[in-house]
């Protein structure tokens, strides 16, 4: 009993594996770099679940004889869960988290509850009006970790202004004083994180500033008053 057991898990576990040699093959013509960690055993009966997370993340699912794939959002229809919307907000949640702390500027609550990243745009007005509410959102409990995204279509000299605000010796002093009053840092060059963090937010899907992302790894687009914010951060996170 106990041989005829191993063999059908030996059988199926060889069987996973062609599947998953044949899926890759048939997806490295549009994703060159995929590999066998991105391909998951799928909630669809049927079906691997495939993350692509260059140049953004996406999840898709694929047929286990390598010949259909689904894009787009999947429904519980049972839960009335969007699935993909999950499966995207963990992944989100597993980048930021592993950002490292000393490169973000942190403006945190006394009483902390909740934490935000916000990718910033240092020329974008909603973004200097979303920071000129910092005190009222602390008082709040929500901790702002600011991390970069200069747009360099609207915003021409907003990367060079970033990187003398990520290389002042005070760098939360310098993002506020340039924000709100225009002050420009007269900090000396150095090795800075705001070229990695633009590309962390092109990979998270970030096109226009400020995004914020939540605790879950949830994104809310757009400026929020802080009332706002923080309702949309109790109702999202008691999900």
């Amino acid at each position: 009993m106990y041989k005829s057991l191993l063999l059908l898990f030996l059988l199926f576990a060889n069987s996973a594996h062609a599947n998953i040699e044949e899926i890759i093959n048939q997806l490295q013509p549009f994703f060159p770099n995929i590999s066998a960690e991105q391909i998951n055993e799928s909630q669809l009966d049927g079906f691997y679940e495939v993350i692509i997370t260059e140049p953004r993340i996406e999840v898709m699912h694929i047929s286990s004889d390598a010949r259909y794939v689904l894009q787009g959002t999947v429904t519980d229809l049972v839960t009335m869960s969007n699935l993909t919307a999950m499966r995207i907000n963990a992944i989100s949640k597993q980048i930021l988290d592993n950002i490292d702390e000393n490169s973000k500027i942190v403006f945190k609550a006394v009483n902390e509850q909740y934490i935000v990243h916000v990718f910033t745009d240092v020329d974008c007005p909603f973004c200097a009006k979303l920071h000129n509410n910092i005190a009222e959102m602390n008082s709040l409990g929500i901790t702002i970790k600011y991390l970069a995204s200069p747009l360099e279509q609207l915003h021409p000299q907003a990367q060079s202004a970033m990187e003398k605000i990520w290389c002042a010796e005070n760098r939360n002093l310098a993002l506020h004083n340039y924000k709100i009053q225009r002050i420009f840092p007269m900090s000396e060059d150095c090795e800075n994180p705001v070229a990695q963090q633009l590309a962390i937010s092109e990979q998270l899907g970030v096109f226009a500033t400020p995004s914020i992302f939540l605790e879950d790894g949830t994104n809310i687009p757009g400026y929020q008053e802080p009332e706002e914010l923080l309702q949309n951060i109790i109702q999202t996170l008691a999900q």
